[in-house]
């Protein structure tokens, strides 16, 4: 059984998380950072849990295509 201290760390730890992927996921639709904001919330959810860690990998993934294509574009505007 765990002790009613990792009880309140993995409670604490779950809803900073998931509020963090929450603004996260309301800013994805303006101009800024909302995806990185939501690999924070997810960063933080993978501290306690094995299912935010697999969705992290799906968002850095996204982070990743996006920057290649931003650098391609930025390759494109010089030419």
């Amino acid at each position: 059984m765990m002790s009613p201290i990792k009880i309140i760390k993995k409670a604490c730890v779950f809803i900073v998380g998931i509020i963090v992927v929450i603004i996260g996921i309301i800013l994805l639709p303006l101009p800024g950072p909302g995806l990185l904001i939501i690999a924070g919330g997810l960063l933080i959810l993978s501290s306690e849990f094995n299912w935010a860690e697999r969705h992290l990998a799906t968002v850095k993934n996204k982070i990743k295509k996006l920057l290649d294509l931003s650098k391609s574009k930025q390759d494109d505007k010089k030419k």
